[in-house]
């Protein structure tokens, strides 16, 4: 969101950032452009009543009511981009200025999908009352907002098989130019990395696949985990290390934006079709069951020349096909439409 915020403010947009400040994540406001941050506590167990369900009710905060009321006086925007299902509540609040949700995933889908592979019964009935509320209250929204905009194009084709007749423009995360760095080889690596928000459902899944399925078919190979709780002081760093970054993914929406970046830095990578999904890049390894994958890291691992040919494409069709500069005058042009 910060880099697409201030693609905008270099396009020549005037841009600032009202953002909620959770207590789990709670950090200091900072960034490329004004931002504003609200603390609010979102494991509340009670909540304001509202028609949203409770993951959505519980971003519910009057202080950023009070702080949004004040913003839209004294900024004046034309547009209010909303991250995410999550804020829509407060469509209510905002007048005279175009209402656009940004949404990084179709988020019902995500929660859909964590039921299929739950193993658990009840846990999984509970994943699927989830699921089955907030498609109701984020199908019931779709027209409430002026314009969507989509991170992928598959997000699209749902929102328009959902309902959504208001416009939609595909803006998919932009990457920033990165240097070219020595291969691993070169530097005596031979790692394998997963990186990603290990509060973020899907991805503890993946890593629980990683332990109990992947790992025992690759004993020998060197597997880094790391994310949020598991922290590294800086996420290029720590993918410019690895041999070969991998994405096993199950469910969710949207794209993975470290798989993105991962690719913009040259690294092979491998991913299930869900990991992949939303990047429109060839050069990268698909791979869905255990036994492919794992035979993806070893070739890889084995052959570092070849790795390193297709690190260089994949870096090559990134810096092509998602620079954030380009994104962002291309939105800007949308929202000028409107």
């Amino acid at each position: 969101m910060s880099r697409l915020a201030e693609g905008l403010a270099q396009a020549g947009a005037e841009v600032e950032v009202l953002s909620l400040n959770p207590r789990k994540h709670r950090g200091v406001a900072s960034g490329p452009v004004p931002i504003r941050a609200i603390d609010i506590d979102t494991s509340r167990l009670f909540v304001p009543l509202h028609r949203a369900p409770f993951l959505v009710a519980r971003f519910l905060s009057a202080a950023f009511v009070q702080a949004l009321g004040e913003t839209l006086r004294r900024f004046r925007p034309d547009v209010v981009q909303i991250e995410s299902p999550f804020l829509l509540p407060y469509v209510s609040v905002v007048r005279d200025a175009r209402v656009v949700l940004r949404s990084l995933n179709v988020e019902f889908r995500i929660w859909e999908g964590l039921a299929r592979i739950e193993r658990n019964p009840f846990r999984r009935v509970f994943l699927r009352y989830i699921a089955r509320s907030l498609r109701r209250y984020e199908v019931g929204s779709l027209n409430s907002v002026d314009a969507i905009v989509p991170i992928s194009d598959a997000d699209a084709e749902d929102f328009r098989a959902l309902g959504c007749v208001k416009p939609i423009y595909v803006v998919p995360c932009g990457v920033a130019p990165h240097p070219l760095i020595p291969s691993p080889r070169e530097r005596g690596e031979g790692t394998v990395g997963f990186i990603g928000s290990l509060d973020f459902r899907p991805n503890q899944d993946a890593v629980r696949w990683i332990l109990d399925e992947l790992k025992p078919r690759i004993p020998d190979v060197k597997i880094v985990i790391a994310g949020l709780d598991e922290k590294v002081d800086d996420a290029n760093a720590f993918m410019q290390r690895m041999s070969v970054m991998i994405a096993p993914l199950f469910a969710g929406g949207g794209m993975r934006i470290k798989v993105l970046e991962a690719l913009a830095l040259g690294k092979p990578v491998v991913a299930t079709t869900l990991g992949a999904g939303g990047i429109d890049v060839n050069d990268l390894v698909i791979a869905d069951d255990a036994d492919s994958f794992a035979s993806a890291i070893l070739h890889l691992l084995h052959h570092p020349d070849e790795a390193a040919l297709l690190g260089n494409a994949a870096r090559e069709s990134v810096a092509k096909r998602y620079d954030n500069l380009t994104l962002a005058r291309g939105l800007l042009q949308f929202y000028e439409s409107l």
